[in-house]
């Protein structure tokens, strides 16, 4: 303002000498420095302008986002509008935002500890939680959306699925279409590559007045029919698996017999002793090897020593040498033979022991079992080979299986059975599997014979007892004829529609057979009583592929 007044008073001069004078360079002069003096001046006050902007624009900045709201971080500006360090404020700073982020919402603070949005983390602001809940855990995130805990979500989270049980993922509802999320087939059509055989998804229409809009006629399958029973003749045998002759491998005669037919054994219990000679033998082939091997020994120490000093020869020191290992070889062979005779190791340490060359030869039980049969008396001759006992395991028997040529496909290896018998016999009925059936078909009774093992709890069961087998597996469901168009292909895979509801379907899987231009064979997947979509399966085929398209999905 003073510069104004200044420029004023200047020109009220400027014009009085202009007039006394009328000098035109002087008039020239003065003029240019008029308006530089202008040109400062306005200059000036735009520069005043500016700093007094600039001043109150910091007040008010600071008032907005103040330093030293953190007493150990006073460096760090506070964003007093969000709540946030400056640094970590996302909306004030959308530059900050993760790059190339399309999931979260850049106008929402992103809580990064916890991986939430800031207005839906409940530990770091609990005051966002429901008030009054004694039931969720305030220190878990809750997802609205679908009423469940965040870390349970699966859906929100698809990476749990794979951690979960299938128990605990069925846990979660769909509110929309008010059946289970793993079984929501609107919602979630891609589980149709999971399925197996049997398994299926549901569909629910918008009212129970839409199937009839669309056109679906059902029809019963086989109401009131009752599936097959396959049952075949079989005999109890003894578990080969389990089953041993005992035997001696050296002739001689029985010195002791220690059990008796139908005496329960333990592995290694000693079942009968023979007096053999050539056992006699061999243990006195054992000790004069025993004997040999240590002198042989010494004397190989001895020359060994003396060749080391240079005393003895070169051809001395190997030829004791030649003969301990000799020597050595002849003591493990016939060590070897006493252990091929059936006697232990701690029955040879006895005879290094004692020095003793008895004749006597134990025959042990190799498993635990019963004794079922006896070839062994006092004083009788046995030679190699011959059977002294039959050792058998009655806690499982086997079932000879005679299957008719016509009921080969419904039976297969792992299938379950149940074996029944003669009620006066006064046994249940057992169950087993099958663990073996033939490659070829008896050519006189055309039969398939097959094997199944059962328990024998109390062996109740007997060898050669007759009974019934009955097929308890599920691979023998009855063929069912069901018209072509009621079946739909869906990627790669046979599917029909059976109706729940009014407004409820089924898309189940099934395992298809034969099939001409009117019907289709249904080996698996059907069973009694299910009312099958006959007409108008694709409509729900394209309900069930809405959300493919963009449709039919809340989530």
């Amino acid at each position: 303002m003073r510069l104004v007044n200044h420029l004023i008073i200047y020109v009220y001069h400027l014009k009085k000498e202009i007039v006394m004078k009328k000098n035109s360079k002087f008039l020239i002069f003065n003029m240019i420095l008029l308006i530089v003096a202008f040109l400062s001046a306005s200059l000036l006050s735009q520069f005043k302008s500016e700093r007094a902007y600039a001043d109150q624009t910091e007040e008010t900045a600071l008032t907005k986002h103040q330093k030293g709201e953190d007493k150990q971080n006073p460096k760090r500006l506070w964003c007093n509008e969000h709540g946030v360090y400056e640094d970590e404020c996302y909306i004030c700073h959308p530059e900050l935002f993760p790059e190339g982020n399309t999931i979260r919402d850049p106008k929402r603070l992103w809580c990064n500890e916890h991986g939430v949005y800031e207005d839906e983390c409940y530990i770091c602001h609990p005051e966002l939680f429901p008030e009054g809940n004694t039931i969720r855990d305030p220190k878990r995130l809750w997802c609205n959306e679908h009423g469940v805990y965040e870390d349970e979500c699966f859906i929100c989270r698809p990476g749990l699925k794979s951690n979960k049980s299938e128990e605990q993922s069925a846990g979660l509802y769909c509110k929309e279409h008010e059946v289970f999320e793993s079984e929501c087939g609107i919602c979630h059509p891609e589980l149709s590559n999971s399925l197996s055989i049997g398994q299926g998804l549901k569909i629910r229409l918008e009212s129970p007045e839409s199937a009839v809009k669309a056109g679906i006629i059902t029809n019963v399958l086989s109401r009131g029919e009752t599936m097959p029973r396959f049952t075949v003749l079989s005999r109890v045998i003894y578990n080969q698996n389990r089953f041993a002759h005992m035997t001696s491998l050296a002739s001689g005669i029985f010195q002791k017999v220690l059990v008796d037919v139908g005496a329960f054994v333990s592995e290694d219990e000693v079942l009968v002793e023979i007096a053999s000679p050539d056992v006699a033998r061999i243990k006195a082939e054992y000790l004069t090897a025993l004997t040999n091997k240590k002198l042989k020994k010494l004397v190989f120490e001895r020359e060994e020593r003396l060749f080391n000093k240079k005393v003895a020869s070169q051809h001395e020191y190997q030829r004791a040498r030649a003969e301990y290992e000799i020597a050595k070889n002849n003591t493990n062979t016939t060590r070897q033979q006493l252990l091929n005779f059936g006697l232990s190791e701690d029955e040879i340490q006895e005879i290094e022991k004692t020095q003793t060359s008895t004749s006597v030869l134990p025959i042990r039980a190799s498993f635990s079992g019963t004794i079922v049969e006896r070839h062994a008396v006092v004083g009788e001759f046995v030679k190699p080979g011959n059977v002294i006992f039959s050792l058998v395991d009655l806690s499982t028997m086997w079932l000879e299986l005679s299957i008719p040529e016509n009921n080969l496909p419904f039976f297969k290896v792992g299938d379950k059975v149940e074996a029944s018998f003669n009620k006066e016999y006064g046994i249940n009925k057992i169950q087993g599997f099958i663990t073996w059936l033939a490659s070829n078909i008896d050519e006189e009774s055309r039969m398939l014979k097959g094997r199944a093992v059962v328990k024998n709890p109390g062996a109740f069961l007997k060898h050669g007892m007759f009974g019934e087998v009955q097929l308890l597996s599920q691979n023998y469901s009855k063929k069912i004829n069901v018209p072509a168009k009621s079946v739909q292909r869906l990627d790669g895979r046979n599917f029909v529609f059976i109706k729940l509801s009014d407004d409820l379907f089924e898309a189940r899987r099934v395992e298809t057979g034969e099939s001409d231009k009117e019907n289709i064979e249904i080996f698996k997947g059907l069973s009694p009583l299910d009312e099958l979509v006959v007409d108008g399966s694709f409509t729900l085929k394209s309900e069930l592929l809405k959300s493919k398209f963009g449709e039919g999905c809340a989530h």
